[in-house]
């Protein structure tokens, strides 16, 4: 558990990630979902839903910083599967960028 969770008097939860290689479900404990993730033992997503009326805005699956990502990123839809396609598509067309960056491609 990180201390700024244990500082703050923050509600530790307990979380349930994603593994992206297998889809491998972790159990993490912290104070947020982007906290999860980077507690998580591998890279990993979370998906979270939301009571909104706006369209293609209900469930949003999130990835934290990790080899691929340099940033946070999530993508939102209107089903948790969808969610989870486009963040793996995006992750994927990613690596690619990368790959072909450095030449690997």
């Amino acid at each position: 558990m990180k201390n700024h969770a244990t500082n703050l008097n923050l509600p530790i939860q307990t979380f349930t990630v994603y593994a992206f290689d297998n889809d491998t479900a972790h159990t993490v404990h912290a104070d947020c979902e982007l906290a999860a993730l980077e507690q998580a033992p591998v890279p990993c997503y979370i998906v979270t839903e939301f009571l909104t009326l706006k369209p293609g805005q209900r469930f949003l699956a999130i990835a934290s910083i990790d080899d691929v990502f340099e940033t946070p990123r999530g993508r939102w839809a209107d089903d948790a599967a969808s969610a989870i396609a486009a963040l793996k598509k995006h992750r994927c067309d990613v690596r690619v960028q990368q790959a072909g960056r450095r030449g690997e491609g």
